[in-house]
This record gives structure tokens, sequence and C-alpha cells, in this order.
């Protein structure tokens, strides 16, 4: 059976927003311990289902873990919203962990989705017996932090890039086909075939076109956080932890957040720097990754996530 297969799919309401949730389950599910796992920004919950797979199924010493996959507010088949900042995404998780979890659970978080669960393994360290970060501790430093007055330009700029009559929805799409080349146009390590299913999940038809799947106005979530303010939430979490980097992240930074003078490369020693501020954690590199790990090396991704629960007895 093919993970797709092994998929139930529920509806949630959390706070007027719909959200999508994706199941993964052992055979024998029982008191299985649970999972809940985070997509980034612009992604889908099923893009993880190669490492749900490998956490979902019984192994040699563990029988494996049930596994939750919500969609984002404003992503695949969750609604849109009016309302994108990081207090909605806080609240929408832990109404996911409310409905399917009664004793808390291991949390795992992609880029943005590791900015939620970072911030809610903050807040409700009772809720939180693990946590998995993938690429979630923010960009490399950028050359206006540190000066007041061009943090506050940088905010101007940001504040009318993303929010100023920012369409709700997205250009169409030629077709499938183009969709996934311009996936893996910016994803180069995925296989024409790995392109195509992941892109099968971030698109839809809307009106007679195909789309991408996700609402453009949800990364104003990220107006005016600085890591100083995300430092705040890191020293307080409490939970085992362990993160993940792609050594070629660059390359999708450098993307993301063209500026003069930023090349999206990490200064040496800066992002241990910021794993040093959570009191029980393990950090490792993924040399043949970017931002994507989970695209780029979900096998190697899958067997660290499993080792590390298992090994904190989630």
């Amino acid at each position: 059976m093919s993970p797709a297969e092994r998929v139930t799919e529920h509806r949630l309401n959390s706070h007027g927003v719909t959200l999508s949730v994706l199941e993964m389950a052992p055979a024998e599910s029982g008191d299985a311990p649970c999972v809940v796992m985070l997509h980034g920004l612009r992604d889908s919950a099923w893009s993880l289902l190669p490492v749900a797979d490998m956490l979902s199924r019984a192994g040699e010493n563990h029988g494996g873990f049930r596994v939750i996959l919500p969609e984002l507010r404003g992503h695949g088949r969750s609604s849109r919203s009016e309302a994108y900042a990081m207090p909605n995404f806080l609240l929408d998780l832990h109404t996911v962990i409310s409905t399917y979890t009664a004793h808390g659970c291991a949390l795992f978080g992609h880029s943005l989705g590791g900015h939620i669960v970072t911030k809610f393994a903050a807040l409700f360290p009772e809720l939180v017996k693990a946590m998995l970060v993938v690429e979630g501790l923010g960009p490399p430093r950028r050359p206006h932090e540190g000066n007041p007055a061009a943090e506050i330009h940088a905010f101007r700029e940001m504040l009318l890039t993303r929010l100023a009559e920012r369409p709700s929805r997205s250009r169409p799409l030629a077709d499938l086909a183009d969709a996934a080349a311009r996936l893996q146009r910016n994803n180069p390590r995925l296989t024409p075939a790995q392109a195509e299913m992941i892109a099968t999940h971030l698109v839809k038809e809307v009106e007679g076109s195909l789309r991408w799947a996700f609402d453009s106005r949800a990364n104003s979530v990220f107006l005016g956080v600085s890591t100083a303010d995300n430092v705040r939430f890191w020293e307080q979490v409490q939970a085992p932890s362990c993160f993940v980097s792609g050594t070629l992240s660059h390359e999708y930074w450098g993307r993301e957040m063209a500026t003069p003078g930023f090349t999206g490369q990490f200064a040496e020693g800066e992002m241990e720097t910021r794993v040093l501020h959570f009191k029980h954690h393990e950090h490792h590199w993924f040399d043949q990754s970017g931002h994507m790990v989970h695209y780029d090396e979900p096998e190697r991704l899958g067997a660290l996530c499993r080792r590390f629960l298992e090994q904190h007895h989630v």
C-alpha cells in the first residue's frame, strides 16, 4: 500500500477556518504515541508523507507512531482566511492537538511550521513531549539587522510588498506539467516523478483555471519578525529538541530574500548559536539538502526523526 493510500483525511473547524487534517496510523494503532507535523509556507501536508510514512510504520523496536498532518490555513484543502498572524496559526495547532491527542504529542515543523512549533512548545510545554524542527529557525542574518533605521525601512518595504493590494489568488498555471516544472526549477534535486507527485497536491482548479493551492497573503505572518523576538520563545522551550539544517539552503534564501549584499549564506557558527538557546537539543546538517530537506533527503530525515523520537520515549 502506497503512503497516499494509507491516509485518512479529516475536516476540522478552527475558529471559523476549516482545516484539512491528514492522518497516518500504524496497523495496530491502539495507544500509539502521536506526532503532529506542520509543513511550511506555500507547501502542503502531502509533501511530508514520505517522512510520515516512515514514522507510522511498525519497526523492530517500536510499533509506529500515529501521525497527524494538518494543512495550514490558506494552504491545500484548508480554507482561506483574512487572518494570517502567528497567533492564528498557534490557535489552529492548539485546536488540532486538543482534538486528536489526549495526552500531548511530539511536534515536527518545517520552515513556517518550525516557527509555529517552537513558539507553541514555549507557550504550552505540558502538551509537547519532543520537538523536531527542520529549517525552521529563520533566514541568515541580513545586512540591515542591528541598524534601527534600516530595520524600519525593511519593515516598510515588506509591509507594502506583502500586504498592499496583494491578490488572494495566484495567477493561473498552464497545466500540471507547468506546475511540476516550476517546482523542479526551484528545487533542482527533485526528480520529474517526485515533482509531479508533489505538484498534484500544490494546485487546485479555481473557476476553470489551475492555480497554486495557497493564499499568497499568508506570508504576512513574518511581518516584523526578528531573531531577537524569536529567542524569547526559544529559551522557554522545555522539550528535547532536534534541529535539521540544509547545507544548500542558501539557494532558497538568496532567491527568496534577494537584497543587496545578501548571499543567503549563514555565517560560520550562526545556526549553532541559535540552537544553543534551546535547553535540550541536538543539531544536524544535511549536506545534500537545501531548504526543502523533506524533498531532498526524505529517507535520511525520516530515519533521524524516528531515532530521535524513540530515543526520547515519545
